[in-house]
């Protein structure tokens, strides 16, 4: 069985060669025990080159492979591995690593690597985005596997530079909701679910397939899980840094979906999302920062194999 890795090396924790070298190592060997007779290393950093990894994994009639990078990295192979019925194993390697936690990988790189010899394969949820410009073009046609939306959270995309993120890890994040909260105003909002549409404002409009507010400590106290057949939509119609903090927690706290006590926040479920944002605001995918445009995401039930202990 021909096994695949795809490396990154520009995630956070294997960037130094030394360190991405030895994992290689550790990776291919767990690779030889799970059964494959032959492992292809693919140390590629760019979203076409990794999808070009992956394709070439399926084209060979790859039997396992497996993605060491963050969250971008594993977004970018899994675009072109869901539905493919090949097992994958993520080995967690960036700054937030929410898709590999949310499916139950273990964070610390030894762990991983032992589930990845013998953990066992079981099918969890991606997502599909698309993003239109103001003036009709499509800007992004691409899967993802945590969450994109726009407003607040795109704009903290694009606040935290990469260096940041080396340094300060999550915390980066806060830094820049600090400088940001107090400035955002609520736009008009066309928010559609399953085809039902609601006119609101927001200041952000978030559809998550899976994630924490802060990875390993903090999550919602209704899981946003990677295996429900759902997106979870979290909307926060009122600005300022009032506002906005007090439907950040009272989401946090809520134990069911629909709007928040105060009605500071408002979450809802399904499978296929479309938001319409006037004028449009700037979006983000997986952490990536994309400019403004009307998103549309939907579903893939199921379309990742991901090996687990």
């Amino acid at each position: 069985m021909l096994g695949t890795l795809i490396v990154s090396p520009l995630a956070s924790r294997i960037r130094d060669p030394a360190a991405r070298h030895q994992l290689t190592g550790h990776a291919t060997a767990a690779m030889l025990d799970r059964g494959a007779t032959r492992v292809e290393v693919h140390e590629v950093s760019d979203p076409a080159t990794i999808r070009n990894a992956a394709k070439a994994a399926i084209a060979g009639d790859s039997g396992l492979v497996v993605v060491a990078g963050g969250d971008g990295t594993v977004r970018d192979a899994s675009s072109v591995l869901a539905g493919a019925g090949v097992p994958v194993g993520i080995l967690p390697c960036g700054t937030g690593n929410l898709y590999a936690s949310a499916a139950g990988v273990p964070r610390d790189l030894r762990q991983a690597v032992a589930a990845l010899r013998a953990g066992v394969p079981a099918p969890h949820d991606v997502g599909h985005v698309r993003l239109t410009g103001p003036d009709g073009a499509t800007t992004l046609d691409s899967g993802f596997v945590v969450a994109c939306g726009t407003g607040l959270d795109a704009r903290l995309m694009a606040e935290t530079s990469r260096e940041a993120r080396r340094r300060y890890g999550v915390a980066a994040y806060f830094l820049a909701a600090s400088r940001l909260l107090g400035s955002l105003a609520p736009q008009p909002t066309r928010l559609e679910v399953d085809g039902v549409a609601t006119d609101l404002e927001s200041v952000v409009v978030l559809v998550a397939n899976c994630g924490e507010a802060i990875p390993g400590k903090l999550r919602p106290r209704l899981p946003i899980r990677a295996d429900d057949g759902l997106f979870h939509v979290f909307v926060l119609p009122r600005g300022g840094i009032l506002g906005s903090m007090r439907g950040a927690m009272e989401l946090m706290a809520a134990e069911a979906a629909g709007q928040s006590s105060s009605g500071a926040g408002l979450r809802l479920a399904g499978t296929h999302v479309r938001i319409e944002v006037t004028p449009p605001g700037p979006t983000q995918v997986d952490g990536d920062a994309y400019g403004p445009a009307s998103l549309e995401a939907t579903l893939r039930p199921g379309g990742l194999l991901v090996i687990r202990p």
